[in-house]
């Protein structure tokens, strides 16, 4: 008798030996998913930051568009005559792209652009200024009316 309780205590050893190596294998695979999904995160953490960086280059790109335009507008030279771009300077790819209108109640005469860029749509007394500014994926735009 005590000959068949050693057997099934050998047998019920080994049977004890394969679910814990089950079990290994389930707690690393876990532990492995978890440690993925954390650096899945952190990754795409690390994309919108940058992103955050390319958005603001193009927030002042469209401001410079904008300046540019307003010193032109007062030194009377405004190109095109109102249509400013801008193409790839020594920072990489950054331009702006600035159109100006004069305001509906301007004087035909006062038009610093001429008559055919007088917009109805445009409620500013003197000009409406829009400038895109793009750099890299990010686009920013900024619209003024004076």
């Amino acid at each position: 008798m005590s000959h068949i309780k050693i057997k099934n205590q050998k047998s019920k050893v080994k049977n004890l030996r394969g679910i814990s190596l089950l079990f290994i294998v389930l707690i690393i695979t876990l532990i492995l998913s978890i440690g993925l999904g954390i650096n899945a995160l952190l990754i795409q953490g690390i994309k919108m930051m940058s992103e955050i960086g390319y958005s603001v280059t193009a927030f002042y790109a469209a401001d410079s568009g904008i300046e540019t335009a307003l010193y032109n507008l007062y030194q009377s030279d405004f190109p095109s005559p109102s249509h400013i771009p801008d193409s790839s300077g020594p920072y990489g790819n950054i331009s702006f792209d600035t159109i100006a209108r004069c305001g509906k109640d301007i004087v035909l005469e006062e038009c610093a652009l001429g008559s055919e860029y007088i917009d109805p749509d445009c409620d500013a007394l003197n000009y409406c200024l829009k400038s895109a500014g793009s750099y890299e994926k990010a686009k920013r735009a900024i619209e003024i009316k004076y």
